[in-house]
């Protein structure tokens, strides 16, 4: 099944979440909350593994066979989200960073700002396997490793 972005946007377009366990920009769910920030200073501890492989030297890397046998295993028993917020702006709002993003899911309706579309995700798949029969996806919104709303078993996305 299919999601269709309508509403007061310039390009209205159509997303397939079946798709997405092929996107390079799926990302998993564990590691996304697990996320540390990324402007903490390097300190002479971490350092230590980098020392050591300059005088050591480093490992072997892993064969390009266990690297893909690694790669499937993680398709296979991997719960994936993407990020919304490509997709969003592609659609180019008439009301730019005030339009509202109105999502269609089992509990109704919910209206989140355009402007935290990068905190915006979709779950598509849970332990390797589609979240539901027809396709569709959750939407989650993670904030600071923690995922501060989920919209079960999203349906439709519209902006106003």
């Amino acid at each position: 099944m299919i999601i269709q972005i309508l509403g007061k946007v310039r390009y209205q377009i159509t997303l397939d979440p079946s798709a997405w366990i092929f996107d390079d920009r799926k990302e998993d769910l564990e590691k996304v909350l697990a996320k540390v920030a990324d402007d903490e200073e390097i300190r002479f501890e971490d350092s230590k593994e980098w020392n050591r492989q300059i005088i050591e030297g480093s490992s072997k890397p892993p064969t390009l066979k266990t690297e893909k046998k690694f790669k499937n295993k993680d398709l296979l028993e991997g719960t994936f989200i993407i990020c919304l917020e490509p997709f969003l702006e592609y659609t180019e709002p008439e009301r730019g960073e005030d339009a509202m993003i109105t999502f269609t899911h089992d509990e109704g309706a919910t209206i989140l700002p355009y402007s935290e579309r990068g905190n915006i995700y979709a779950q598509f798949s849970r332990e390797g396997k589609r979240l539901y029969d027809d396709g569709m996806v959750d939407i989650l919104v993670i904030e600071n490793g923690e995922i501060r709303e989920k919209l079960i078993h999203a349906t439709g996305i519209k902006f106003d």
